[in-house]
């Protein structure tokens, strides 16, 4: 029971004799709460009783009549049996078949991940056949040849570690229909080299031993055959569409770079943008990561609309990593984005194996693609630049064969953390971190003292350290700064 004395009441009623007015009783019990009243009272139209309580005033009571004598209600006797439907329920007259085929995509992933492949290392003739299936797949999905000499392959000859290697790009095209547009073009990627036997990028105790690379990355190329199958033969867009297999990624990036100072075909200084899908064979129901997402400005747009028109749950990352054969697009400023389906504990590990990888999820994955690049290849405007143009030597990749980061603290970060630091997403059993007591969630702020701002920062201090240095991160954990010691492992 609320009494008067500080306290406001409003009752709002019909009025019996016209239905078009209502009547309104109301108590003021405290007239320093009237300037409020006249302020807060617009705001709760709908309400048939309020209480209000001091100068404020604060409302501590409302609530709605219910309706009654309204044609469009019926009150059913409560005691009366429920209502059955009339017509029996039934299954659709025919339903809409997936466009995409998530066994047609994982027998890709089987074939390029297989141990006859021997992880597909570049100067192999495993991964001449990576190669061979590729081209292939182009051709029997309707793809031209698209190479500067009509053919499938983009063939050149490079130095790396001392040995001259013959490398091979893939490359088929759409051509496109718009006499304005056709050669400015949108370009589709994937890497389909790997780390072989463990030559390149090889941790610890993995020396010989055949590293698969069913996520790193047969999941990618799997996604785009599966889009040239789809759009090969049926689609007419305005601007020519580019499918590329590139060599070398793990190298430093080195089939990308190649392509986009030599290709003459088409000119890639036109390229509206590039799409390309890296590490995207485990989804498992989280949300597809966009890298790169700030080199346009139309990306966020562009992916919320994929978003609603797919369903699937998509995350423009904020912090830009230089992690990828999209960097190659970049560095000559050309807005270029990654697909990537999250950090795993397998990456660069024979472990990365088919048995691991999520079919469904490249489903999701290769639908977004598509939408994507139909959209952009039909879209009549350029999009504008907006990333960061840097020369190739700021941000080479480092070729697994030169070294590169030597350490390892067993952290995996969360991508999708846009705030300052390295959120961590999960720590490896028996790893540093897990020694030291570092948590999924901990976020990281500072390496021996120097702020970590991202995971680039992160990336590169450890760059700077052998195995067995020992180090200071600073964590936020729950709002709380901690010191944490952990000594280095080799990575």
């Amino acid at each position: 029971m609320l009494g008067k004395n500080n306290n406001s009441f409003f009752i709002v009623a019909k009025n019996s004799q016209n239905s078009d007015q209502a009547i309104l009783f109301l108590s003021i019990g405290n007239k320093d709460a009237v300037p409020g009243l006249v302020r807060k009272l617009p705001h709760y139209g709908k309400y048939s009783y309020l209480a209000f309580e001091g100068d404020e005033p604060t409302n501590i009571a409302k609530g709605q009549w219910p309706v009654v004598n309204s044609p469009l209600v019926e009150v059913m006797d409560e005691s009366a049996a429920s209502i059955q439907p009339v017509m029996e329920k039934r299954e659709a007259l025919g339903k809409l078949a997936p466009v995409f085929n998530a066994n047609r995509i994982m027998k890709h992933v089987e074939y390029l991940a297989s141990d006859k492949l021997q992880g597909r290392g570049i100067g192999t003739k495993e991964i001449d056949k990576a190669a061979a299936y590729i081209a292939n797949k182009f051709q029997e999905a309707g793809l031209q040849p698209g190479s500067d000499d009509g053919a499938y392959y983009q063939t050149w000859s490079d130095q790396i570690k001392g040995e001259k290697l013959e490398l091979i790009n893939v490359i088929g095209i759409i051509p496109g229909t718009n006499a304005e547009l056709a050669d400015k073009p949108v370009i589709i990627s994937a890497h389909y080299d790997h780390l072989g036997l463990g030559v390149a990028d090889v941790r610890k105790g993995n020396e010989g031993l055949i590293h698969n690379g069913a996520d790193d990355n047969a999941s990618g190329i799997a996604v785009m055959l599966e889009i040239a199958q789809i759009l090969g033969k049926s689609l007419k867009p305005a601007r020519t569409i580019i499918f590329v297999a590139f060599t070398a990624e793990e190298s430093g990036l080195i089939g990308s770079r190649y392509f986009v100072k030599n290709y003459k075909k088409i000119p890639v200084d036109k390229t509206i943008a590039n799409l390309n899908l890296d590490t995207v064979g485990r989804l498992f129901g989280n949300k597809l990561l966009i890298i790169n997402g700030t080199t346009a400005k139309e990306w966020k747009f562009i992916f919320m609309g994929t978003e609603y028109t797919t369903g699937v749950a998509t995350d423009v990352v904020s912090q830009d990593f230089d992690a990828s054969d999209q960097l190659a697009f970049i560095e000559i400023g050309i807005p270029a984005v990654q697909f990537f389906s999250g950090p795993n504990t397998d990456y660069h590990k024979p472990s990365d194996d088919v048995d691991k990888i999520d079919g469904d999820g490249m489903v999701k994955i290769a639908t977004v693609a598509r939408e994507v690049l139909v959209y952009l290849g039909d879209r009549p405007d350029p999009m504008a630049f907006t990333g960061e143009k840097k020369s190739e030597a700021a941000t080479k990749k480092p070729s697994s064969q030169k070294g590169g980061r030597k350490v390892s603290t067993g952290t995996m970060p969360d991508f999708s953390f846009s705030g300052t630091g390295v959120k961590i997403s999960a720590v490896s059993d028996d790893s540093p971190a897990a020694k030291a007591g570092l948590l999924k969630g901990d976020v990281i702020t500072a390496f021996d003292g120097k702020p970590v701002e991202n995971l680039k920062d992160y990336s590169n201090y450890l760059k700077e350290h052998q195995p067995g240095d020992k180090i200071i991160v600073t964590i936020d954990r729950n709002g709380k700064k901690k010191d944490v010691k952990l000594v280095l492992a080799e990575r």
